[in-house]
């Protein structure tokens, strides 16, 4: 299979098993899903297939400022959503996003153990805003998605995965890492959710998103440090075994039945 062919087929079918995820399993398990490196690893393997090993690994440190910036959003997002309407609140996310970017990523000289000292915390008191206050979860609505749902979700994360590795050469590898970890699978899962199921179901797919984020880090991590050292064949997938490993206690507590 050639890279453009695997870019084509490989991001919508994951895209589509998130989203599927989410209908079944509900929200969280959906955010969750999400903030695991469904886009941004392959958009690292085709930078490293195609720009080199070294590449990528320099990559892997944007990456980590980038998925601070993300972080911003969620925290924005997470403090905005109950007190504003869907348009301000994205809004302001996003803004929490291009300032996150340029903080980081444009006065930050890059360090990948600095920026993963700022997420770190940065998404832990993300899980703390979004998490249910006890006895003041409202029972989940789940409406049926209009027909332009999973197609519209499936070009965004494609288009996103084109866009990054066909502009590398340009970017350079810094932007081209800060760009990898948009969250092109989780927001339309917040605002899908929002609109569907109402502010609690979004804040769900942000916490979600935030917890499967502890495993993007470790990806990106594992990343930087690996590749260029080992075969890049097993570097990636020691990034993967060790990002799915940081998310499975999440799904674990989480179907784990509480006390009474």
């Amino acid at each position: 299979m050639s890279l453009i062919a695997a870019k084509i087929i490989v991001t919508p079918t994951l895209m589509w098993a998130v989203s599927a995820a989410a209908r079944r399993w509900g929200s969280l398990v959906g955010g969750l899903l999400s903030g695991l490196p469904l886009t941004s690893a392959p958009i690292s393997i085709y930078l490293a297939a195609e720009q080199g090993e070294r590449f990528a690994a320099d990559a892997a440190i944007g990456s980590v400022e980038g998925l601070g910036a993300v972080t911003a959003s969620y925290l924005a997002y997470a403090v905005s959503a109950p007190r504003m309407g869907i348009l301000a609140a994205i809004l302001l996310a996003l803004a929490a996003f291009i300032l996150g970017s340029a903080l980081l990523h444009g006065l930050l000289q890059p360090d990948l153990w600095l920026a993963t000292a700022i997420d770190l915390p940065a998404m832990a008191l993300v899980v703390a805003l979004c998490r249910p206050r006890t006895g003041t979860e409202a029972p989940v609505r789940r409406s049926r998605p209009p027909r332009w749902d999973m197609p519209a979700r499936l070009a965004a994360a494609t288009a996103l995965v084109l866009l990054v590795s066909t502009l590398a050469p340009h970017l350079g590898s810094g932007l081209s890492g800060v760009l990898a970890p948009i969250p092109i699978i989780s927001w339309p899962l917040i605002v899908f959710a929002r609109v569907q199921d109402g502010v609690g179901a979004a804040l769900d797919v942000v916490r979600g998103s935030a917890q499967g984020a502890f495993g993007v880090l470790a990806f990106y991590v594992c990343v930087h440090l690996l590749l260029g050292r080992i075969d890049p064949v097993a570097a990636y997938a020691v990034s993967i075994a060790v990002s799915a490993l940081c998310v499975l206690p999440w799904l674990v507590a989480r179907r784990r039945p509480r006390a009474a």
